[in-house]
Formats: C-alpha cells, structure tokens, sequence
C-alpha cells in the first residue's frame, strides 16, 4: 500500500501573503487540525496548525499579522509513492499528529494524519485477512487450530475431507479425543515445534503425517496435516515415472539409429549407446556438454529457436555420411529440447528404419501421455500439414502468438480456425492463463451482453444469485476466442470496442468497473469487409481485430494434406472402433483427390469416420464411402450399360447401403436410421420401397 491511497486529497491551502485570520476562518471550514502553508509555485513553507492559532492569540497576536510569524516549520514530508511501512516509521517522528505529501519535486499535494495511517492499517489488516482465509480454505494439506485448553477451534475443508468428519462434529472436541496418540500439552508448555509426527485418529483409524506449531507462548497451537495415502499414492507415481523413464533408456539403447537428446540451452540430456559408437566417447563425456562441441554444424540450436522439424537430412559426421532428423521436444505449447537421431549403418535399410523410429515416437507419445494430464492442449505440432503454404501460415502464427495484438482468423467453415486459436494461447507467453471460446452465433442475441461482461445480482429476473462472471471476467490474463464474430450485434460490437480500448468494463446492472488483460482472438468464415461496406460491422472493430490476418487454406486447394489427415483420423478410429484399417485403396484415393470439399477438413473427418463404420477389410475401398462421393462414378460405370440409367443407379446404391447398415447394427431400426442420418419414418418407407426386412 502506498501514500497515494492512504492521503487526504482535498485539502485547502494557505499562502505566505495570507493574515492571521485568513487562516483561522480556513481552518474552521476544513475541519482539520493543521493546514499546509505554500509559496507562489505551490512548494511547502510550513503548517499552520490550531495549537499555532492559540499560542498566537494568548501572544496578544492581531488577526491582521502575517501568519508566517506563527507558523510551524518543523514538517514531515513525505512523497506521494512511499511505501505505508517508511510512512508508519516517519508518522512516529510527526509531533503535530500529521505530515505533507508531496510528489517528487517537492509540491503539496496534500496531508496525510495519523487517523489516515490507522484506517489505511485496518484496511490492509482487513485485506491480509481475506488473503490468509483464501489460503485456509484453498490448501490441499488439512489444518486444525486448538486453544491452550487444547480444544479443537477450526478445522478447514480440505482436513475434513481428510478426516472424513464435518465441521460441526470435530469443533469443541479435545484433541486428544481425535488423536490419542499425540500428547500436545507438550507442545503447548514448551513451545516446541513438532515436525513429521504420525497420528492416528481415535474414530475411524486414519492415519496422518503433521508438523505442529505451537502459537505464542500459550495460546494454543495449529496442526497441518496430509493423509499418509497421499504421501503413499505420489511415491507409487514416482515409481511408475522411474520404471517408465528405465524402459524408456532400454527402448533407446538398442535402437538402430544414434539418439541424442539436448535441452533448452543445447545441452547434451541423453544419448543412447549409438551415439557413444559413432562419437567414441564415454556416456559421461557426452553428458552435459554443449552439442556443438561434438558435432560440427549441428543445426539443434536452430530446431530450440523455430520449433521447426527436420527430417531425413544428409550431414557428414566423423567421416561418416549419415541420415539425420532434428525434432522439437515441446511440452505445453513451449520448446523445452530437442532430438537428433542420426542413421549411419547399412543405409540401404532406411525404410526399415523409418518405421522403427516413427514406433519410437509412437512409443515415447504413449509413455508421456501415461504420465502426463489426461487433456492435452493443442499446439501447433498438432496441426498435421505437408503444405509449404500451410507450414508457413503456421510459421507466421507461431511468431504472432508470441506478441500481444489481437489476431483474426478467417477461412471456410472446417478449415481449423479452432485449432489454430488454441495452438497460438499455447505458444504464447498467455498459456499459463485460461484459454476461453465463445461461439457468437450459438448464444442468444439477448444473452450475449451477460456473456460477455457478466451480470450482478439481481440485474434482471432470473438472475443467479451473487451475480455471475462474465467470460471476459474468466478470461483475465488469458486468452478470450472469438469463434463467428461476424454474427455479433452491432450493440455488442460497440460494447467491444470499448473492452478492447479500455481494458475495462460494467458487469449488467453494475455501476462498478472491472479491469481486465485479455488477449482477443477472432474467427469468421464471412467476408467482414464487405460487411463493414455494408455497415453491417463497424470498421473500428474491425481494424482494432484484424491487426494480425491469419488466412486458413481451404483444402481442396492443399491436396497434398488429404493422406496425411486420413492417417491421423484412422489411428483414432481405430483405436474407438477396434479396427486395423491402415489406409485407403488408391480408387478411393483418387475420388477424394477429385472431391471439392466444401466442408473442408471437418467433411473429410466426417468421411472417414463413416466409411470406417462400413468396411470390412484392411484398406477403406469404393463402397464405404458416402452415396454422394460415389455417384458421379456410378453415373460413368453405368451409362454405357444397356437399361441403366441415374436413377436406377441410385436405387442400387441406396439399397446396398441400406442393407449394410441393417446387418450392422443386427436390424436395430433406431440405430440404423442414426448410422444413416434419417428418420425412422423414412427408413420404413425406404425399406417398404427396396422390399428389406
């Protein structure tokens, strides 16, 4: 707490022409004990205080004198951003009960009195009060308070769960009626503190590990405490994480390839014995080591700087021509190392090698999900593209997220603005912060303002009680996703603007503004500058959104990506639907080359997930396909052949399709007409038309 927000701001002053009356009549209309006297320029003289008017008048003073005959210029000044513990030892020295506060050339600015200095601790007081009660109730480690009668007082949440009692159960009990097995009168007549203590509970046997702390000399004592279970359950987990990094080691060390892993200062981490062939050093040599000392032109250092994989690169070393891939080592979102794997021997088996080193990443991503979190964010390495043009958009969004400006993303519908909106929060300096996604056009028009800013209680009818945070609230010093911004309201855009101007905001039906730092990224598949011609978007938002232009490339315009993201999708789908369907049939592939693709990835998905549901075999082939991706084929194959015509291939189709899904799901209608995407009335009539049963 500094000066500034402790002070008395309005306060008349006297000046050095003033009379001695001038400054009485100025004294008895403030209210206040003591005023400051300035000069011309507003710089401190001194303090005309009422002791002063008193000692003057029994003087025999004439209300007419100059009153800097009787002022006090023994002041204590203090600058305007003093910190409130330098102000408590300066109001010590202050005789008259107050002092001045100036800023840093030495004008007034105003008083500051002991009065002011005993609200201002009682604020802090009030406020450490708070804070510490947050930490009482937010701790993971249980806490019970006794008295010097050793009689339990508190206890928080987290030690009733711990305990498994409810408050009102364990209060006024002695605590050697919880706990026998610890006598605390000890603590409590030495002062001693106890650490690492194991007691165990009288009613239902728990048994804990605390540290106990006796307060003041006889006041009583605070007990924290931790379930041994917990304690147990993080030692199997270390465990588990030390068996997994030994499996790990054996996995690398008889692997075909050199392994040799660096950390975010290009230091040598791990190297496998490979690498201690081919360098014909000791582990212990290599370890720790800058890697550019072992190998020339080693190109890692730019791998930590780009986030950028290399792969299947030819670099000589030590003589030997060798195939080399650099890969970044990312965790959430942030280059944290990197991996050199280098082949060297019998080169001819480079496919061979491929495959083992492409299990190995298989592997290594199977082992940290073990034991990482159960959600993994999305981060660029996510995005899976083989288009150059695609890699440098993702290039160009690594490098915005790392500033502060908002960002605006636009693009067919199903071309990853989503994705790419939490990848770029990832990389960001934000991504320890809440990443937050409002979809514009899915909440009601009339709804959208207490979205936003959030409302107080009692805004309107209906109105959660205490009032609710809006998402610009939660999004604080985060980053807030603005999915199909041109669907927003042209009431809303203004309220918008002025979040993004001020950084502040009324919740609905508050007077009170809130602060917040919040970084604002938006996406839309419209055209907004034909909008904002239109005045259907207005153009200060939409030049404060657009200060970084992310254009997502449709995919019928990147073809190159159509295998790739098929490869992602089946080793999902395979894993949900118990299938090992390893690609397509190049017939299969040539039709989704030649598709338009209108819904872009979010249609190919779709696609795959459909004829994955259908086939049989090991390859996704012609008839699992969607009808509609068939039959501009059919239309060709059938034409030339005597009484066909279109419709007759589409009842061919639409009747093999049918009875597919019918033996799937084992004549389960409901199901069939799910699988299918119709009504259960239409699938009667189609089965009634085809004659199925």
């Amino acid at each position: 707490m500094l000066m500034n927000e402790m002070m008395t701001r309005d306060v008349p002053f006297l000046h050095a022409e003033d009379q001695l009356i001038q400054g009485v009549v100025l004294l008895r209309q403030a209210k206040m004990d003591a005023l400051p006297v300035v000069d011309e320029d507003g710089f401190l003289i001194g303090i005309l205080t009422k002791v002063n008017v008193l000692d003057a008048f029994l003087a025999g003073a004439e209300a007419s004198e100059p009153l800097l005959r009787h002022i006090n210029r023994q002041v204590v000044t203090v600058e305007i951003d003093t910190h409130y513990r330098d102000v408590e030892q300066r109001a010590r020295l202050c005789s008259v009960g107050m002092g001045v506060v100036v800023d840093k050339v030495g004008k007034v600015l105003g008083l500051f009195t002991k009065e002011d200095m005993i609200m201002a601790l009682f604020r802090k007081a009030e406020q450490l009060a708070v804070e510490l009660n947050a930490v009482y109730q937010a701790m993971p480690n249980g806490i019970i308070v006794v008295d010097r009668n050793n009689c339990i007082q508190q206890i928080n949440p987290a030690g009733e769960k711990i305990l498994d009692l409810k408050q009102k159960t364990i209060i006024g009990c002695l605590f050697g009626s919880v706990f026998p097995t610890i006598d605390l009168n000890a603590v409590l007549k030495r002062s001693q503190h106890m650490v690492g203590v194991q007691m165990q509970m009288q009613i239902n046997q728990v048994t804990v590990l605390c540290n106990i702390n006796p307060v003041g000399e006889t006041k009583g004592a605070v007990i924290v405490f931790q379930a041994l279970t917990d304690f147990h359950q993080v030692a199997l987990e270390l465990d588990a994480t030390k068996r997994l990094y030994e499996t790990l080691q054996t996995v690398i060390n008889n692997a075909y390839e050199v392994i040799l892993v660096v950390d975010d200062q290009s230091k040598i981490t791990l190297v496998n014995e490979a690498a201690c062939l081919l360098f014909g050093k000791r582990e212990k040599e290599l370890l720790h080591r800058p890697v550019d000392q072992i190998i020339e032109d080693t190109r890692l250092p730019r791998t930590l700087k780009t986030g950028m994989a290399e792969t299947n690169e030819i670099q000589v070393i030590n003589g030997r021509v060798c195939i080399v891939s650099r890969l970044p080592i990312v965790r959430k979102g942030k280059i944290i190392g990197a991996v050199k794997k280098i082949v060297y021997q019998k080169l001819e088996e480079t496919k061979e090698v491929s495959e083992r080193l492409a299990q190995m990443d298989s592997d290594y991503e199977f082992y940290k999900e073990k034991v990482g979190t159960s959600r993994i964010a999305v981060t660029f390495n996510q995005i899976v593209t083989v288009s150059p043009d695609m890699r440098r958009l993702k290039q160009e969004a690594e490098m915005a997220a790392r500033g502060s400006s908002s960002i605006m993303l636009t693009g067919e519908s199903g071309t990853g603005k989503e994705l790419f909106a939490e990848a770029i929060h990832q990389a960001s300096p934000r991504r320890k912060g809440p990443y937050i996604k409002v979809n514009c056009a899915a909440v009601p028009e009339n709804l959208l303002e207490s979205e936003f800013f959030g409302y107080a209680s009692g805004a309107f009818t209906g109105a959660q009680k205490g009032g609710r945070a809006g998402k610009f609230t939660v999004a604080d010093e985060g980053t807030l996703f603005l999915d199909e911004i041109g669907d927003m309201s042209m009431n809303l855009q203004s309220k918008l603007l002025r979040v993004i101007e001020e950084r502040s905001f009324e919740p609905v039906g508050s007077n009170e503004s809130v602060k917040v730092d919040v970084r604002i990224i938006a996406a839309t598949n419209k055209e907004l500058i034909q909008k904002v011609e239109n005045g259907e978007f207005r153009s200060d938002l939409y030049y404060r959104l657009n200060v970084i232009n992310l254009h997502l490339i449709p995919l019928r315009d990147r073809s190159e990506d159509i295998i790739p993201l098929i490869q992602v999708f089946l080793e999902r789908l395979n894993l949900d639907f118990g299938k090992q369907i390893s690609g397509v049939s190049i017939e299969v592939q040539k039709i989704l080359f030649d598709h338009s693709w209108p819904g872009n990835v979010r249609e190919l998905k779709n696609v795959i997930e459909r004829a994955v549901n259908f086939a049989s075999g090991k390859m996704l082939e012609l008839e699992d396909l969607p009808f509609y991706l068939r039959e501009d084929k059919m239309e060709v194959a059938l034409s030339s052949t005597k009484g066909w015509n279109l419709e007759n291939a589409h009842d061919h189709l639409d009747r093999e399709t049918m009875e597919k899904a019918l033996i799937k799901m084992n004549g389960n209608k409901s199901e069939v007409a799910r699988l299918l995407g119709i009504s259960r009335s239409w699938l009667y009539e189609k089965m009634r038309r085809y004659d199925l049963k």
